[in-house]
């Protein structure tokens, strides 16, 4: 997962749609090809990990081909955002998809209406080991949708805090326990203002400028931890508790003062304000672990503080799904089901990238137990929260990019919190009376 995706305008499309794109089709259907025609045991898979994370996946992929006799795989990767889910629907829209292929679990509402995607066999599921009770009930929820599981979870990846543990030690905030204990918005305040006094800067960085989705993932994190509700779903009009979204609002803006954390940070000036030890804590998606590593040397991290009651972390998931096939055999659909129950018991190796394993037996193992600082965060796949199961949410897509852009204006205290809550609303009402392109 990227930390500023380019923003998608059509994060859901039905089949009828984009059938009527015509001469998209062809491009489709040769850009990859579907079980007809192939062996059996040949599985096709897309996915958009590149850099560490892709050569994570591939390695997994070739342990999996080697454990199962006569498995081939073909693996494609494209690039990741609005480009890779554009060619996936163009794919299954001309019944010539990959056999399967990772989609973030918040991009599932907007394909799974317009059948695009084949839901799962829970029979065959249990038959290749794979059992509900296996993942966290959140997560599970997640990725059903009009109660079929039409998305498989390798991960989640929550957005948690990073710190350094010498800095946190220098300014006497860390805990017996080695972590950082913050309770509320206002012990938030003092543990970056001691951080402060130590880096001679800032004490927390969070990138949020001119991004699409950082202002809305911390937002969303928050706003349930403070127990508030929201009402939204296609076909009514939006409701949010104003009182409570203003209160995390009001709480991210108080922080800005300048010492506890600027106000002027994008994501590339955040990730580089904690590598270089400017701010001794940072804000952001697990996915930054690896960088972090590199640069932090007593780098530690912890799921999301819990300031305002409930334990609550934005999260997404990478998971498998299904593209709508022109057809397959019984062989077939069982050697792409054995594939991605070994890709699960492979979390553990998933895991050092950063990862949680969305398959808790695989966190159960020795290789996983043995990661650093990836074990003092996993309890944050226990509180997950996603996007809205809604066509138009997502990661990558409109909705992010325009909720944020109203939460930074709020975050910097250019609007009051109350009236950055109502502008929420509005947006949310423009997108649940646009249109539902997945009907």
């Amino acid at each position: 997962m990227r930390g500023h995706p380019a923003a998608s305008t059509h994060p859901g499309l039905s089949r009828r749609a984009l059938l009527s794109l015509g001469a998209l089709a062809p491009l489709a259907a040769a850009s990859c090809s579907g079980p007809l025609g192939s062996a059996a045991s040949e599985v096709s898979v897309w996915d958009l990990f590149s850099g560490a994370d892709g050569e994570n996946m591939r390695g997994m992929i070739a342990e999996v081909q080697e454990s199962i006799d006569g498995l081939t795989v073909r693996p494609t990767t494209l690039s990741w955002g609005n480009p890779y889910y554009t060619k996936l629907a163009m794919a299954s829209s001309s019944q010539a998809p990959p056999d399967t292929a990772i989609m973030h679990v918040s991009r599932m509402p907007g394909y799974a209406p317009g059948g695009l995607l084949t839901p799962y066999d829970p029979a065959l599921l249990a038959e290749v080991g794979i059992r509900q009770e296996d993942f966290t009930p959140a997560l599970w929820e997640s990725c059903t949708y009009d109660g079929e599981l039409f998305a498989l979870p390798l991960d989640t990846h929550p957005f948690i805090a990073f710190f350094d543990q010498a800095i946190a030690e220098e300014a006497g905030v860390l805990a017996s326990d080695g972590t950082v204990e913050i309770g509320s918005p206002e012990q938030m305040q003092e543990v970056g203002a001691k951080l402060a006094e130590v880096t001679g800067a800032q004490g927390i960085a969070f990138g949020y400028l001119l991004d699409t989705a950082q202002a809305w993932r911390l937002f969303w994190g928050l706003f349930h931890q403070t127990g508030g509700e929201a009402q939204i779903e296609v076909g009514k009009k939006a409701a949010l508790d104003i009182d409570a979204a203003a209160s995390v609002i009001s709480a991210v803006n108080s922080w800005m003062d300048g010492t506890v954390m600027p106000d002027n940070l994008d994501y590339g000036g955040a990730l580089a304000s904690f590598g270089s030890g400017r701010t001794g804590m940072i804000l952001s998606g697990e996915w930054e672990l690896g960088g972090f590593r590199e640069a932090v040397e007593n780098l530690d991290a912890m799921p999301m503080p819990t300031m305002f009651g409930t334990p609550a972390n934005y999260a997404d998931a990478h998971t498998y799904v299904l593209p709508a096939q022109r057809g397959t055999s019984p062989e077939h659909t069982r050697s792409v089901y054995e594939f991605l129950a070994a890709m699960l018991q492979q979390g553990g190796q998933w895991g050092t990238a950063g990862h949680i394993p969305a398959y808790l037996p695989a966190q159960d193992t020795a290789e996983y137990r043995d990661l650093l600082p990836q074990n003092h965060y996993a309890a944050a796949a226990e509180t997950v929260v996603f996007d809205p199961p809604v066509w138009f949410t997502g990661a990558g897509t409109d909705f992010q990019n325009r909720m944020s852009q109203q939460l930074i204006e709020g975050f910097r205290g250019t609007i009051e919190p109350a009236r950055c809550a109502e502008a929420l609303v509005d947006v949310l009402d423009g997108f649940l009376s646009s249109p539902d392109p997945t009907a």
